[in-house]
C-alpha cells in the first residue's frame, strides 16, 4: 500500500489532488485542518491535510523453470530402485517344506426370492415414510407447517421461494384457510387476492418525505457499505429538485471514499444543486446553516459496519450535530435475512424510516416482509435499478406487496 500526504487551501482542492494522483479508488486515512505561517499562531493561513493510500498492484515474478532433481529424468520424478525380494525359506533348498494349502469349504449364499425382495422394499418404504413424518413434526416445532392441503401447497412453496420465513408462511396460509372457502382453494385468483391482502396489512406502514415549510427539512441517509446510499440520495435530490421544483442542497460526510464524493458532486452539477463536503461534525453543522434558505437538505454519510463500535460512534457524533428530522436506514433487499436483521438491530436506535434498495437484484423480496413484520418503522422508498432519477418509487403497501410476490415489474 502506498501512502501519501496531500495539502491544499480547501477540501475540494485537496481531494482533487488525491484523485488526480491516486485515482478514484484511493482510501482516505486521515483528514485535518491546520494553520500555516503567521506569527505566534496569529495571521496563519488555513490549510487542509489529507492522508490517502492506494493499493499497489503486486509485481508478478516470472516463475523460473523447475530443475529436475535427478539428472537424466526429464520429468523430475525420482525413480525408486527396486527393493530386494526376500526368498521364502523353502526356496533356499535348506530343507524347509512349502506350506500346505488347505481347501476352504464352499459356503452356499442364498439370495432372497422375488416375493421376499418385494416385502423388503415395502418395509424400507414404510420406514422412509415414517422418518419423513417425524422430520415434518420436528420442523413444525419452530412454527413451520411443511405439508399443506394440495391446493395450498404450491402457494407455500412460492412464499418459501420468495424468502418468507416459515412462521410468516403459516400466518399467511392460515388466513387463506380462514377467509377462503375450502372448495375455492383451487381458484388461484381467490387465493392470490387473500395472500396479497394479508401481506399488504403487514406492509401498511409507509411514509414518504415531505419538504419543510418555514425551515429546511434535514434528511440523513445511514446504513452499511455497498447498499447504494449515494445513488439513492442522488435520485431523491433529482426528483425533488427537477420534478417537484424544490430548493435542495446536498451535504456529504462520506470522505472515506473519494469516488463517493465525486459521484455526489457530479449529481449536483447535473441537476444544479449545491454540494458541500464536510469532514467533522462541526463542519456539518456549519454547512447546514449555510443552506437555511433551502426546503430540503440531504446528508450522505459514510457506510458503517454494524459490527464496528468506533464507526457507529462516529456516525452518532455526526447525527447529533446535524439533528436531522428524518434518518433513513438504507438496506439492500438482496441481503440475506439473518444479516438484514442484524443490520436493523444495530441501526434501529438512530432510525426513523427505512429505504430498501436493489429490488431488481433479487427474487427473494420476502426478506423485506420478515423485517417489516417485526418493526414499527415506516418504509419511505424502494429502488429497483441504477437510473437516476427514474428507478426509485415511493413505498406503498400495494407496491411492497407486488415486489414481495414477484410482481414488481408491473407499475401503477
Amino acid at each position: 500500500m502506498r501512502v501519501k500526504r496531500f495539502v491544499g487551501d480547501t477540501v475540494a482542492e485537496t481531494m482533487g489532488k488525491v484523485k488526480k494522483e491516486l485515482g478514484a479508488d484511493a482510501v482516505i486515512l486521515q483528514t485535518r485542518q491546520f494553520k500555516e505561517g503567521g506569527v505566534l499562531g496569529f495571521f496563519g493561513k488555513h490549510k487542509v491535510e489529507v492522508m490517502a493510500a492506494i493499493e499497489e498492484e503486486p509485481v508478478s515474478k516470472e516463475q523460473a523453470p523447475v530443475k529436475s532433481l535427478y539428472p537424466g529424468n526429464p520429468y523430475g520424478v525420482r525413480k525408486e530402485s527396486p527393493l530386494p525380494m526376500e526368498r521364502p525359506a523353502y526356496a533356499s533348498g535348506k530343507g524347509a517344506e512349502p506350506p500346505v494349502l488347505e481347501r476352504t469349504p464352499r459356503v452356499e449364499v442364498s439370495t432372497p426370492k422375488g416375493a421376499e425382495l418385494n416385502a423388503l422394499e415395502a418395509e424400507l418404504q414404510s420406514m422412509r415414510k415414517l422418518l419423513e413424518s417425524m422430520n415434518r413434526q420436528i420442523e413444525g416445532l419452530d412454527g413451520e407447517q411443511s405439508v399443506w392441503p394440495v391446493p395450498l401447497q404450491k402457494w407455500a412453496d412460492l412464499l418459501k421461494e420468495r424468502g418468507i420465513n416459515p412462521k410468516l408462511i403459516k400466518r399467511i396460509l392460515r388466513s387463506v384457510q380462514q377467509n377462503v372457502r375450502e372448495e375455492d382453494w383451487g381458484e388461484d385468483h381467490r387465493v392470490r387476492a387473500c395472500l396479497k391482502e394479508t401481506i399488504r396489512r403487514i406492509c401498511s406502514n409507509t411514509a414518504a418525505i415531505q419538504p419543510g415549510v418555514r425551515k429546511p427539512r434535514i434528511v440523513a441517509l445511514v446504513g452499511p457499505t455497498g447498499v447504494g446510499k449515494t445513488t439513492t440520495i442522488g435520485k431523491l435530490a433529482a426528483g425533488f429538485s427537477i420534478v417537484d421544483k424544490r430548493r435542495v442542497a446536498l451535504i456529504t460526510a462520506d470522505t472515506y471514499r473519494v469516488a463517493a464524493v465525486e459521484q455526489l458532486k457530479t449529481f449536483g452539477e447535473i441537476i444544479g444543486v449545491p454540494v458541500d463536503v464536510v469532514m467533522t461534525p462541526s463542519g456539518l453543522r456549519e454547512a447546514i446553516q449555510r443552506h437555511e434558505d433551502k426546503e430540503l437538505i440531504f446528508i450522505d454519510t459514510a457506510g458503517r459496519s454494524p459490527h464496528h463500535d468506533l464507526h457507529m460512534s462516529e456516525l452518532k457524533a455526526f447525527l447529533e450535530k446535524a439533528q436531522p428530522e428524518l434518518t433513513m436506514l438504507v438496506m439492500s433487499a438482496a441481503t440475506q435475512a439473518a444479516d438484514l436483521a442484524r443490520i436493523y438491530e444495530r441501526f434501529e436506535p438512530l432510525t426513523t424510516h427505512l429505504i430498501f434498495t436493489k429490488l431488481d437484484e433479487t427474487i427473494g423480496g420476502g426478506t423485506m416482509l420478515n423485517l417489516l413484520e417485526r418493526t414499527d418503522l415506516p418504509v419511505a422508498y424502494i429502488t429497483n435499478g441504477q437510473n437516476v432519477p427514474d428507478d426509485i418509487e415511493v413505498a406503498t403497501p400495494e407496491r411492497l406487496t407486488r415486489y414481495i410476490l414477484g410482481e414488481g415489474e408491473r407499475r401503477e
